[in-house]
Formats: structure tokens, sequence, C-alpha cells
């Protein structure tokens, strides 16, 4: 059931990543088919950047949890696999500090941006919140694949990263 409920998070956060890259597409073609009649799309550059900071944090337990995340390995294969494992496990649990700590700052970040009624600069200025919040709610959902990691890994299950790659 929680299995079922983390894995659904984990793909809509994906598909919601694939959206914003289908809209910062469409945003630059309209831009560019716009230039040729003279038509200008105000703040195409803002929007863009905000669509690739929110598919770039909400892909991250998606691609976490496929094994697309990167691994250098340079020096663990010298290791016995015995230690290889326990070496895993410590640099995910530090890697899930790591994350926790960012996220909880994202998301205070958001909530300052909310409470000081911060806006943006350029030719549309909306609330700072809005496109921050995705960020935030990314590194959420990557904290929580971590920790799901641990806690499987504990309960005597293969860490994703490791399974993937058998």
């Amino acid at each position: 059931m929680i299995r079922d409920i983390l894995d659904k998070l984990y793909s809509v956060a994906g598909v919601i990543a694939g959206v914003c890259i289908v809209l910062i597409t469409v945003m630059v073609l309209a831009q560019i088919i716009g230039r040729w009649f003279g038509v200008i799309i105000p703040s195409t550059e803002d929007f863009s950047g905000y669509f690739l900071a929110a598919s770039t944090f909400l892909a991250l337990a998606y691609t976490f949890r496929h094994g697309g995340h990167i691994r250098v390995t340079l020096l663990t294969h010298l290791l016995s696999s015995a230690l290889q494992r326990k070496l895993m496990y410590l640099v995910l649990f530090i890697f899930a500090l790591v994350t926790g700590y960012g996220a909880y700052h994202l998301c205070y970040m958001v909530y300052e941006s909310w409470s000081f009624h911060e806006l943006s600069q350029g030719y549309i200025a909306i609330p700072v919140w809005m496109p921050q919040l995705p960020m935030a709610l990314g590194a959420v959902v990557f904290f929580i694949a971590l920790v799901d990691d641990i806690v499987s890994s504990l309960l005597g299950h293969t860490p994703t990263f490791l399974e993937l790659e058998e």
C-alpha cells in the first residue's frame, strides 16, 4: 500500500517535470514564431527559467528511483562487496541528511517569499513563491525517496541504486 503510494508520488513528480519541459519547448517555439510576425511574447525567458528549475527538482526522485543518477565507483570497486554495501549505505544516509537540509531551507524560502509578498522582476510580475514552490516540492519528494531507500534497505531489501545496477 505505502509502496504504491510512494511509487505514484515519484511518477507524478516525473510526469510534471516532463510537462514543464514540454512547456519550455512550446514557449520558446511560440517566441520564435512570434518574432517572424513581429510579435513579442513578454517574460518568455523568465517563465522558461521557472519551468527549468521546476523540471530539474521534480525529476530528482523519479530519476533516482529509476537508476538515472550518476554514481562514481572509481575506488569502490577495489573494496570487498560487504564494505562496498556499508559505504553505499553511509553515503546514502549522508546524502539524505544534506537533501533534507536543502529541502527544509527551500521550503523556508518559499514561506518567506509568500509572507513578504515578493514579486518577480520582468514584464510580468508574479509572486516569487509560485516558481519556488515546485523546487521545494521536488526537493521534499527527493528526500522522501532517499529515506524510502534507507528504510527499505534496513528492512532487508536491496536499495534502488544497487538493485538497478545488478
